[in-house]
């Protein structure tokens, strides 16, 4: 059995570290003090946390409200 060929992604790095960065400058604009949201699955948030990206507070009535609303709103 042959060896697979091995892939250089050094520039496909190069170009996501360079998005990475113009997305911090753009997120450093944002105060996201005290914004809510409705509350996400707790595996998503937990990755979220685990990554620092977890920007917003996560407000369960919030969340229930959305519920109620599409249930309203998108009765079948």
């Amino acid at each position: 059995m042959s060896q697979p060929e091995l892939l250089d992604l050094t520039e496909l790095r190069r170009t996501w570290d360079a998005r990475r960065e113009a997305l911090r400058k753009i997120l450093r604009r944002f105060d996201t003090r005290g914004m809510t949201r409705p509350a996400r699955d707790p595996a998503e948030r937990e990755w979220l946390v685990d990554r620092g990206e977890a920007w917003f507070v996560e407000d369960t009535a919030c969340a229930e409200a959305a519920r109620e609303y599409y249930e309203r709103r998108y009765r079948r």
